[in-house]
């Protein structure tokens, strides 16, 4: 028994099937050595030639399904380490590189002029405190995002906005800055952001003394993001203090 496959039949059952001319050297297995109907140009594929076709397209689509399950998960243990430390290196780089840049060499802002003016032409705040603080978050998310998306590209967002679905509660990702949240860092399941694995918020605390992150306030926004969801406690990092 023989089946006519036409282009547009091929196409739909995802077979590669191509109008065969004598003069054509094709290599294309079994294929090749099927007779053509004269009036056509088609292929005659044998049934035994389809059945196998069939058969190959099943084994593809199962490693597929095989390799997708392989890399669909959190990271583990080991990968989590490399990505908190990528992390937390690029908040220390962040953290002098502007400081340096600022100040000189060597030197940070002292503590006594956090709550000051910025004494430079493009201000981001209305004091020291919170400009080196937008700064730093600025040239840590790009060094960050270069380092995770080198090492696990579909396993971490950046800034993502979390809000809750009122009806089911499910979280959600969204651009509406009423009632959503947004940490900083965010390592989660392969391609979902919304299965959340681990919260990372950086702190960078203003002045040349370490002081402790742990406000009243930054308590409470940790507790708001530990209510996200996650298979661990959110953790806050520092240039000084790293993970904590």
């Amino acid at each position: 028994m023989r089946f006519v496959l036409s282009l547009s039949v091929a196409t739909v059952l995802g077979f590669s099937c191509i109008t065969m001319r004598p003069s054509f050297a094709q290599s294309c297995g079994p294929a090749c050595a099927a007779p053509v109907a004269p009036s056509t140009g088609e292929i005659l594929v044998p049934a035994a030639t389809r059945a196998g076709q069939v058969v190959g397209k099943v084994v593809q689509a199962t490693e597929v399904i095989q390799g997708f399950l392989n890399v669909s998960k959190f990271l583990d243990e080991a990968q989590k380490e490399r990505a908190e430390k990528i992390i937390v290196e690029c908040v220390k780089e962040a953290h002098f590189k502007v400081e340096e840049d600022l100040f000189g060499k060597g030197k940070s802002l002292p503590a006594s002029d956090c709550e000051k003016p910025p004494t430079v032409k493009k201000k981001l705040a209305p004091d020291w405190a919170r400009h080196l603080g937008i700064l730093k978050h600025a040239v840590a998310f790009e060094c960050i995002q270069q380092g995770l998306a080198k090492a696990f590209p579909n396993n971490f967002s950046i800034e993502p906005r979390y809000r809750r679905e009122e009806f089911t509660n499910d979280l959600m990702l969204t651009d509406r800055w009423l009632g959503s949240k947004r940490p900083d860092i965010v390592l989660h399941f392969t391609r979902n952001a919304t299965r959340i694995q681990c919260i990372y918020e950086l702190k960078f605390p203003c002045g040349n003394a370490q002081s402790n992150p742990w406000s009243g306030e930054v308590q409470q926004q940790m507790a708001v993001y530990k209510a996200l969801g996650g298979e661990c406690e959110p953790v806050i990092i520092t240039p000084q203090l790293e993970l904590n």
